[in-house]
């Protein structure tokens, strides 16, 4: 048993006692105060004699971990992975985004993969008092300093306890004895004094990819990403991948109403011929500014108001179609910035595909054999 009155962090308390605290950690910045009683016949008041020490920080590598293992994009598109990471320090430490590296396979690249931010600073401490479930109070040591956080800790910041991530309601911070974090949401485990308060964050990383290869109909793109504290030491690599998608362009022919074709029909003077523009975007994908363009081709009429689009078709024989209006009595696909098109529900430009379904937009017109 032990023979001294130790008033001190209850983070330190009882440990000679307990295996399940061997693990429990002791947060910078805490002050640990041991104090010794001596008594002896005749002392009206025992004698007291103290000692502190303060802890310092010990650096660790941060964990990083990808949110979504796979985003999909369309090619020559932007795209945009998210990252967390979270301390394993017992207190405040700046980290570093190291540069993301990438290898892409069957696609080409527009650009290098670029980390939203380059550091990131992260806060970490450790409860002072064990928490019973159903607790959204924590009780933590002091940092020593009343500015409003906790060893880097403040309001609105995610932390993760053994596993589970919370969020900062309120910090009641305090310069001397224990501050107080409050959680928007309640820990449903009891957990014990010493548990990790670790800082977690987000970031993304973005890259510009280019053409899917011929013949192809999607790339790959894997993003790597590790982070160091400022003891260089390094996370795991967190790896994300980037499905790039082709996009298909389409021109179809019918001639005097037949089956489109993408052949080369035989036709003669006087004929209609209708014109069919057809693109196709892949499930999951939206690309935005999409504009159709063409000609009136030589030896040709172009038939009034005879433009009309599909906006959730064609899959090439069932189209239907909404007439769009003549400018100059022509077709807007001639026109100087041509003819902004869209899926349906969608604002002018902007082609939406849902997670099952592939978007399809189409737009005819006629001329005439001269």
């Amino acid at each position: 048993m032990c023979l001294k009155t130790i008033k001190t962090l209850a983070f330190m308390a009882l440990i000679c006692m307990s295996a399940e605290i061997a693990h429990a950690v002791a947060p910078a910045n805490a002050l640990i105060t041991n104090t010794a009683t001596m008594t002896y016949t005749g002392l009206a008041s025992p004698i007291l004699a103290s000692v502190d020490v303060r802890v310092s920080l010990v650096t660790a590598a941060p964990t990083v971990t990808v949110v979504a293992a796979n985003v999909t994009i369309a090619e020559n598109q932007t795209g945009t992975l998210e990252y967390t990471i979270t301390a394993n320090a017992n207190g405040p430490d700046n980290y570093t985004i190291n540069a993301p590296t990438n290898i892409a396979s069957n696609v080409t690249i527009n650009g290098t993969p670029v980390a939203s931010v380059a550091f990131i600073p992260l806060g970490a401490t450790a409860l002072a008092v064990a928490m019973v479930a159903g607790s959204n109070t924590l009780t933590v040591p002091s940092d020593r300093v009343a500015d409003g956080q906790v060893n880097g800790i403040t309001s609105g910041d995610t932390i993760v306890m053994l596993g589970q991530t919370y969020t900062v309601a309120t910090v009641i911070d305090n310069a001397a004895g224990n501050s107080t974090i409050t959680l928007t949401t309640h820990v449903p485990t009891a957990l014990v004094l010493g548990t990790l308060v670790a800082e977690q964050a987000v970031f993304t990383v973005a890259q510009n990819m280019g053409l899917v290869a011929a013949g192809a109909t999607q790339g790959i793109n894997d993003v790597t990403v590790t982070a160091s504290s400022s003891n260089n030491q390094i996370s795991a690599a967190a790896t994300g991948r980037m499905t790039v998608l082709h996009i298909a362009f389409q021109k179809w022919v019918s001639v005097n109403g037949g089956a489109f074709t993408q052949a080369t029909p035989n036709v003669g003077t006087g004929n209609t011929i209708t014109y069919r523009l057809l693109t196709i975007i892949p499930m999951a994908t939206t690309i935005n500014g999409v504009v159709f363009q063409d000609a009136i081709p030589i030896f040709t009429t172009y038939v009034a108001n005879s433009t009309r689009i599909d906006t959730d078709g064609p899959h090439v024989t069932t189209a239907v179609l909404t007439p769009v209006a003549d400018i100059n009595g022509t077709t807007p696909l001639v026109q100087a910035g041509g003819l902004a098109v869209n899926s349906t529900g969608q604002a002018a430009g902007t082609i939406a595909a849902t997670a099952a379904l592939a978007a399809e937009v189409s737009v005819e017109f006629q001329v005439t054999i001269d």
